[in-house]
């Protein structure tokens, strides 16, 4: 008999665009890769081998359309971005906790439709650094327009 518990990270993206009105236009939900910066960062907090805490969240996403990869450093194509919230979930029945990051891209004043394929989180350390890419996706065309808010919601589950 084996006593042990594996443990595994995963990430799903929930997209959902809507109109001036708030009316639900567009809903997906597309599982991620966690990068290999991404893996390497949660590793170093846990030894204590960083010199300081995430201390900003940002979603970003692009138009970019190459399969994500662990090496990954940066979207494809980035085109845009939010400051994203964090909220950690950690219910007391249960061995799965699970983080929540979740932006609202503001809504484009003018100009034409903006096809988005790619999305990730970028994580900074301190001032000054380039954020880590934490994770990466690819996904069908968002037809993200003028007067359409796009919100982006990852769950993380460890």
């Amino acid at each position: 008999m084996s006593f042990g518990e594996h443990q595994a990270m995963t990430g799903v993206l929930t997209i959902e665009l809507r109109d001036s009105q708030g009316a639900l236009v567009d809903q997906r939900r597309v599982h991620n890769l966690i990068t290999r910066g991404g893996k390497k960062l949660l590793a170093n907090l846990l030894m204590g081998k960083v010199d300081a805490l995430p201390n900003a969240w940002t979603i970003a996403v692009g138009t970019g359309s190459t399969q994500a990869q662990m090496a990954d450093v940066a979207l494809a194509i980035p085109v845009d971005g939010a400051d994203a919230r964090v909220d950690v979930i950690a219910p007391d029945d249960t061995s799965v906790v699970w983080a929540t990051v979740t932006a609202t891209l503001p809504e484009r004043k003018q100009g034409e439709v903006q096809p988005l394929t790619e999305a990730g989180i970028r994580i900074k350390t301190k001032a000054g650094v380039e954020g880590i890419l934490f994770n990466r996706v690819i996904f069908a065309p968002v037809n993200r327009g003028p007067n359409m808010q796009m919100t982006l919601s990852w769950e993380i589950t460890f």
